[in-house]
């Protein structure tokens, strides 16, 4: 009986859960619609293309390539495929579950430090009052500010003092990452898959909250790059450069390195589960973040990165898939490795 209830509870308890986490994708998609109607139909056409598409196109590749892919080094058993119709189905439909609710999550916690590193500093240095005064915005992220008046600081003359606090949101998303990328090299962390998956998200998440500063706001007049160009009197270009160059290398490492080892801790015998976690990354990156600012035009170059992420959107998914012979080789490395 006590088996029953605590069946019944675990039950129930998934039910919420999945509930919630499709709360939460509707509204996700009710506010792209909102904010743009490419973007809805973009957001749209990547599901279909994630979930029906880009597996054709893996299954085609390999049938050409004589089983090229299937015969490649891999670490799943195809398990997965091998559950009961409604059994993988339900397994996909927690997945996603888990995967929203990870996101919204780990999003607003990394937001949170993002504003409270600005807002803090503010006040150590005298520039605000509280440093709990915030500008609390919505789930999706939308609306958040550190509420320091920049504007007073400038027609002061302590323009350093603005450009220091100005930069503390984005060095704050700089040191997550480190701190992320090292969580994720120890053996502690590996052999635990949720730690994993947990590492695994904030760092993707404080990775592209930098990387799309950087790569669509360099040359802003206003935001935190605009207030450290105006504070300190220096041109973007610097900062787009080097940062778009660190950027890219850790795009790099996140789709090369820590991707398939995701992969191999989280999900090494369910290919479907491996899409899904792919196109969810994708997603955050190329359309969240990055392919959102499409809806800056005509403002330059906000709108071209969007166009750009757009398109990467489609390409990332394609080149990063759990097909290719590269990934399940990396995948096994991992795999064997621990």
């Amino acid at each position: 009986m006590t088996a029953k209830i605590a069946l019944y509870i675990k039950g129930a308890a998934t039910l919420v859960f999945v509930a919630i986490a499709m709360f939460l994708l509707f509204g996700t998609f009710v506010e792209f619609l909102e904010t743009s109607a490419i973007l809805f139909a973009a957001l749209v056409v990547y599901v279909l293309y994630c979930g029906t598409i880009l597996p054709a196109i893996d299954r085609w590749v390999a049938g050409r390539d004589g089983g090229a892919a299937d015969k490649a080094p891999r670490t799943q058993s195809d398990a997965f495929n091998r559950l009961p119709r409604r059994f993988r189905y339900s397994k996909v439909i927690v997945f996603i579950s888990v995967l929203v609710i990870s996101f919204f999550i780990l999003h607003l916690l990394v937001l949170m430090m993002h504003e409270f590193s600005h807002s803090t500093l503010a006040w150590l240095l005298g520039a605000k009052a509280d440093p709990l005064n915030i500008i609390y915005g919505d789930l999706i992220g939308s609306g958040w500010d550190e509420n320091v008046d920049y504007s007073v600081l400038f027609n002061a003359g302590r323009g350093s003092t603005a450009a220091a606090i100005a930069f503390a949101g984005p060095f704050s998303n700089i040191a997550l990452f480190f701190i992320t990328a090292g969580l994720m090299a120890t053996g502690w962390v590996k052999e635990r898959r949720w730690a994993y998956h947990t590492v695994f998200w904030t760092s993707v998440i404080t990775f592209i909250m930098i990387f799309e500063y950087v790569l669509t706001r360099s040359f802003m007049t206003h935001d935190d790059f605009g207030n450290i160009n105006h504070g300190l009197g220096i041109s973007p270009w610097p900062i787009f450069i080097t940062g778009t160059i660190l950027g890219l290398i850790g795009l790099y490492y996140l789709y090369a390195y820590k991707l398939p080892e995701y992969f191999a801790i989280m999900t090494p015998d369910a290919r479907t589960l491996q899409y899904i976690s792919g196109a969810v990354m994708s997603f955050i990156i190329f359309l969240f973040y990055i392919g959102l600012r499409i809806t800056s035009y005509p403002e330059i170059p906000q709108w071209w990165f969007g166009t750009v992420g757009i398109a990467m959107l489609f390409g990332a998914p394609f080149i990063a898939s759990p097909a290719r012979t590269w990934m399940l080789a990396r995948m096994r490395e991992y795999s064997t490795g621990r």
